[in-house]
């Protein structure tokens, strides 16, 4: 399939989704919004992936960007009737092809829609998510970011949330409550409240970055953990990402019980059998 506005490659148990308007530095407009959609489709149905990340194509003088969130000028005209427009409703969402348990297992983690389309796709699908940043990463490429699992940091990323300090206004798309999440409240209310800009090693220290690299590294080490969470089960990768993000909306009784009845669902699935104990019983 083509793109106009992201770039899409496959490689050994994953994709890279690169947003691609180096002129606007990448930031998502319409176009894109629906693009990513369709992409997001690919992933969720394609049981040969199992992890994807997200980065940014360099601006065109060289400089690395990420996203400098979303595009004003569009934004400017679709927010004075006090809408945003739900650019995905005409995207038809395929339902992943995973074993019947598990898949049943996942959809108990659906919430009700709360975040802007696709974001909320990327919380929310069975595949591990990853963004890869370096340069400008503001806005609404701060709230793609903390929809993500995981992510992999450049030393001289740019990070920030400026809704506040440019706009008046809070992100579309629950940038807030996630960052709340990945760095704590205190530290999500000064980040966004300020609009102040965070290097990669900060990311790192208060823990919006899994992980920190140099910027000719960043990328490489980004799809390194994809290949590596792409080798492993999707079954139990799935079951992973279900039970830890309950977590953060099940009390820790009930948090207890998910995990209990997800390992209960893998040790009954038939292919349970390949990645189970026995497997190093019979390789002893």
């Amino acid at each position: 399939m083509e793109y106009e506005t992201i770039i899409f490659e496959k490689d050994e148990g994953f994709v890279t989704i690169t947003l691609n308007r180096p002129k606007s530095l990448n930031a998502i407009n319409i176009k894109m919004w629906t693009e990513l959609s369709q992409a997001l489709d690919i992933v969720d149905s394609d049981d040969d992936i199992k992890a994807f990340i997200f980065a940014g194509s360099p601006r065109l003088d060289g400089r690395p960007c990420f996203c400098a969130g979303g595009d004003i000028k569009e934004m400017s005209g679709f927010t004075e009737g006090g809408q945003l427009p739900a650019s995905d409703s005409d995207v038809a969402h395929v339902a992943p092809p995973q074993p019947s348990a598990v898949k049943t297992f996942w959809s108990f983690r659906q919430p009700k829609p709360a975040m802007t389309p696709p974001f909320e796709r990327i919380t929310w699908s069975p595949k591990i998510s990853i963004a890869a940043i370096d340069g400008v990463c503001t806005a609404g490429g701060t709230e793609l970011a903390v929809a993500c699992d995981l992510v992999v940091a450049s030393e001289t990323a740019r990070i920030s949330d400026m809704h506040v300090k440019n706009l008046g206004w809070i992100g579309g798309a629950a940038g807030t409550a996630n960052m709340a999440w990945r760095v704590g409240v205190s530290k999500a209310i000064e980040l966004c409240c300020t609009g102040d800009v965070i290097d990669g090693k900060e990311a790192h220290r208060i823990g919006f970055a899994n992980q920190v690299w140099p910027p000719d590294q960043y990328l490489d080490k980004a799809k390194e953990l994809a290949r590596k969470i792409g080798g492993m089960r999707l079954a139990a990768l799935i079951m992973t990402k279900a039970t830890c993000r309950s977590v953060q909306d099940m009390d820790r009784k009930s948090t207890l019980r998910y995990c209990d009845d997800g390992f209960a669902i893998l040790l009954s699935e038939q292919e349970a059998a390949d990645f189970g104990p026995q497997r190093w019983v019979d390789q002893r």
